[in-house]
């Protein structure tokens, strides 16, 4: 069982599944990444933050990850508080955590399978269940014929759309994604959407950092900007 701690958090009928409660992070010796932040992301909710380069969007999710951990403040996921996590509760809450990161971190000598495997290999699935997952992300993001391919002979779009396929493998309980369509045209931005949509529809809830005013603009889900660490 992952341990839980509520008391801290104001009342609510339900909690939600993200609770960051006046979190702030200060890099030594004092560079304020984030001051005094509070948002909630309801289950199933697909949230977009918005902002420039340097706002604080990709420290947040790492804080949502436990990359980082906050100078101050709460931070829970699915009503388990993450400053008072075991680490091995943090490893299993992790397994439901899918991250898309703006620097990929694919393994460049694995193939692409191999890349996206993992996290359902971590969860003990089956090789057929996982050859099944694998090759349908693969033909809905437009990647079928790379499937063997070493990661790091991809091009910068196409490792992008992998890690989101490695991020979206487990259909996670959360997925973060940061600037998922940063190396992407209007063509592929689109497939990684959809596929975004899909698993928002099935019930994973999301958080994309992004630039890209495309993806949001004419949608009815709810946008936040930062702006040198503060939300608004």
């Amino acid at each position: 069982m992952l341990e839980t701690l509520n008391e801290s958090l104001p009342p609510h009928d339900h909690p939600g599944l993200v609770e960051i409660v006046k979190v702030t992070k200060i890099y030594p010796p004092d560079v304020v990444a984030l001051k005094n932040v509070s948002l909630r992301a309801e289950k199933g909710e697909l949230i977009f933050l918005t902002g420039p380069s340097g706002a604080g969007k990709t420290t947040l999710l790492k804080l949502l990850c436990r990359q980082e951990i906050p100078t101050k403040g709460l931070i829970e996921i699915d009503g388990n508080d993450l400053n008072t996590l075991s680490d091995n509760a943090i490893q299993k809450l992790r397994q439901r955590i899918g991250v898309a990161y703006q620097d990929f971190k694919l393994l460049p000598r694995l193939s692409v399978f191999q890349n996206i495997a993992m996290p359902m290999e971590v969860q003990f699935k089956s090789l057929k269940e996982i050859r099944h997952r694998v090759t349908e992300l693969l033909a809905k993001l437009g990647l079928s014929a790379k499937l063997n391919k070493p990661a790091g002979k991809l091009s910068r779009g196409e490792q992008q759309r992998i890690a989101i396929a490695r991020a979206a493998a487990n259909s996670p309980l959360l997925l973060l994604a940061d600037e998922p369509t940063g190396n992407l045209d209007a063509g592929t931005t689109g497939l990684v959407m959809d596929l975004f949509r899909e698993l928002n529809d099935n019930g994973s809830t999301i958080i994309i950092a992004t630039h890209d005013e495309s993806i949001y603009q004419g949608t009815n889900h709810r946008k936040f900007e930062l702006q040198q660490g503060e939300l608004f």
